[in-house]
């Protein structure tokens, strides 16, 4: 469960990073038929969602580094 919350965090990051990029770059690729104004429709959401994905993969981080501690210690007991 601790390595599926690292994994599930990195790759809301990644798509919400690719999302966000590709929000950006909308308006220029498309020579302002679509403006900033309309590209941020999808901006706000892909920030967000970005930012959620971060929180859950510290935790998992966490998690994941704990287990790891706690099983050093059990193995040199």
């Amino acid at each position: 469960m601790k390595l599926a919350a690292l994994i599930i965090g990195i790759l809301g990051m990644i798509l919400s990073g690719i999302g966000a990029i590709v929000c950006l770059i909308l308006p220029s690729m498309t020579n302002n038929r679509v403006s900033f104004e309309e590209a941020m429709l999808g901006l706000i959401p892909a920030v967000i969602i970005f930012f959620f994905a971060f929180i859950i993969t510290v935790i998992g981080a966490i998690l994941v580094i704990k287990g790891r501690g706690k099983k050093a210690v059990a193995t040199a007991k």
